[in-house]
């Protein structure tokens, strides 16, 4: 498995500005991230990828103005075994594992996902008021909403299968063109086999 790794470099003849907004345009990549991208420490733009489809992304970023590396994954260590049992394990104790911070959270493997713009990413998002609550939390405050009331609908007809609802009016006959003193005529031999 391969990653593509980005260090800021611009391509020859390409300026740092313009190869900043194709980034941002790119990646659809916030000022700050894009920041972190040309800060010169390498980042991991995609990873996990095999060594064709890897180099698709390095030419990508080349015709953007971006010089980006493939380099091969380093492998990663056996996991040690917990004392559960895989097949018993509920989805939470499978999931959940005590977070470098002392808190808990899901166990995130390095190269489960895709880490753009650094390793500051989280600490970004962390500080951010985005969040998901519990499964059935409503979104909105439910109201009562009285239902439509269809007045006078004994007066309403239904018009039988095929039936013109438009307005009537006259259509006056399609002119055809005369054509009469036309012909065809064969056209000359040009040689051709």
């Amino acid at each position: 498995m391969f990653q593509l790794i980005f260090r800021g470099e611009c391509q020859p003849g390409t300026d740092v500005q313009t190869a900043r907004n194709n980034a941002r345009t790119l990646f659809k990549a916030s000022v700050e991230q894009v920041d972190r991208m040309f800060s010169g420490r390498p980042v991991v733009i995609r990873n996990r990828l095999e060594q064709d489809q890897a180099e698709k992304y390095r030419s990508v970023l080349a015709r953007h103005g971006m010089v980006a590396y493939v380099e091969p994954m380093e492998t990663p260590e056996p996991r040690a075994r917990s004392n559960v049992p895989a097949a018993s394990a509920t989805p939470e104790q499978a999931a959940v594992k005590a977070s470098p911070r002392g808190g808990s959270g899901p166990q995130i493997e390095p190269g489960d996902r895709l880490r753009v713009a650094g390793e500051k990413a989280d600490e970004v998002l962390a500080g951010s008021s985005l969040g998901l609550d519990p499964v059935g939390t409503r979104l909105a405050v439910e109201r009562d909403v009285p239902h439509p009331v269809f007045e006078h609908l004994d007066e309403w007809t239904i018009a039988p299968a095929g039936t013109d609802l438009g307005v009537e009016r006259e259509v006056p006959p399609p002119v055809v063109p005369d054509v009469s003193h036309l012909s065809l005529a064969d056209e000359p031999e040009s040689g051709k086999q």
